[in-house]
């Protein structure tokens, strides 16, 4: 098995974008944070709204 040193991975280079464009990717990242975690408190609020239909109860309020 070849392995590479941290000596040698050290001094290999690595490209970084400019900061504006490390900004705008943080700025999508904290956009499909955000929807994600509005898709997830939808689907509980689906769940919960089934297991009420299901057992036979009031729709719940979020």
């Amino acid at each position: 098995m070849k392995i590479i040193s941290l000596g040698v991975l050290g001094d290999l280079p690595v490209m970084l974008p400019d900061l504006a464009t490390q900004q705008a990717i943080a700025g999508t990242m904290a956009q499909l944070d955000e929807h994600e975690r509005l898709l997830r408190d939808q689907l509980e609020l689906t769940r919960r709204i089934r297991h009420g239909a299901l057992d036979g109860g009031i729709i719940p309020t979020p």
